[in-house]
């Protein structure tokens, strides 16, 4: 096999997996923001909701966890908690101490986990 053949074999599959990557809906599924200082992750344009939200957007989950433990918000991840849609938040406490906050979306409830 000279090196024509070798690089078809090659670069052909690895072109045809990029553009199946790129070209796939996500509907439904996650993705992931970066913010600089945070990441947020959103649930995907398919993912449907049908109960009311005290807690519409990722931003009112991370203000309302920092507000009830204090520290700076590292990360927010849309998650279920307790059965509901809700929100992780990673929190670095002020004596560098990480820890998670979970924020129900439909009570506005936040625990510290």
């Amino acid at each position: 096999m000279n090196f024509m053949q070798l690089k078809c074999w090659v670069i052909l599959p690895l072109v045809i997996i990029c553009w199946l990557g790129v070209s796939l809906p996500s509907y439904g599924q996650r993705f992931t923001i970066d913010y600089g200082h945070s990441q947020v992750s959103h649930p995907g344009p398919g993912a449907k909701s049908t109960k009311k939200l005290a807690i519409k957007s990722p931003q009112q989950a991370s203000s309302r966890a920092q507000r009830q433990f204090g520290g700076k918000v590292l990360r927010v991840q849309s998650s279920q908690v307790n059965g509901n849609p809700g929100y992780r938040v990673k929190l670095l406490s002020d004596d560098g101490v990480v820890f998670y906050a979970t924020v129900n979306a439909v009570s506005g409830s936040v625990s510290r986990n």
